[in-house]
């Protein structure tokens, strides 16, 4: 049996995957003459877009950089996929802002443009994804060792600002195994203040699916 080498992409793909999909499906489920409906909508899109930045911000300083310094240009199509995610969420968000001010069939013309332009967006954004888990990821397990990999991600995460971790904790909670989160949740228990340990143990339970959460409750116990 092979030796599974650090996965720098898979497991933060799996909540940006959840959180792309879950948007798309509120979008789609929407009354668009319904103003709690809108409300809902606008909100999931600015969340997802902001999430989707982070990530973008965190990859590009952490991961690419360093990538970059070992094999100079491995990472030139990439920064050309991130700058076209910049365009293409704009647009997205764009479309976004004008439902605010229309109304009846013009505001429902607009959610489904809205819903059209988002999937767009996506499937785009998925391509990206999977060449980043294939292409790059050759790249770095040739050029680094599985320590300096979870090197990367150690900065990442002592960077993500607490009320913006607290939101990817809801993701990764949505979207990972029990064997995914647990070591986790027992680094958080273990080092992170009381107050933020409860909240992302309340996040783990509403947001894992029962049976995982009853699995992972009886190894933190």
């Amino acid at each position: 049996m092979s030796t599974q080498r650090h996965a720098t992409y898979r497991p933060i793909h799996k909540a940006m995957r959840h959180l792309m999909f879950s948007t798309s499906k509120t979008v789609g489920l929407a009354d668009f003459n319904d103003h709690a409906d809108v409300e809902e909508v606008l909100e999931a899109i600015d969340r997802m877009i902001s999430l989707l930045h982070e990530h973008r911000e965190n990859e590009d300083k952490y991961v690419h950089a360093p990538a970059e310094q070992r094999v100079p240009g491995i990472t030139a199509d990439f920064a050309e996929d991130h700058d076209l995610d910049i365009v293409l969420s704009d647009e997205v968000q764009g479309i976004a802002r004008q439902i605010l001010g229309a109304t009846g069939d013009d505001r429902v013309a607009l959610g489904i443009e809205l819903h059209e332009k988002l999937n767009s967006y996506i499937g785009i954004y998925l391509g990206h994804l999977h060449r980043e888990e294939t292409v790059l990821q050759q790249t770095l397990w040739e050029h680094f060792t599985d320590e300096e990999l979870a090197a990367m991600d150690m900065e990442i995460i002592a960077d993500v600002p607490p009320p913006v971790m607290a939101d990817f904790l809801k993701e990764l909670c949505s979207s990972y195994t029990p064997a995914e989160i647990l070591p986790i949740l027992v680094s958080i228990k273990a080092s992170a203040p009381a107050e933020f340990a409860q909240f992302a143990l309340r996040t783990a339970e509403h947001n894992l699916p029962s049976r995982s959460w009853e699995k992972v409750k009886t190894s933190l116990a």
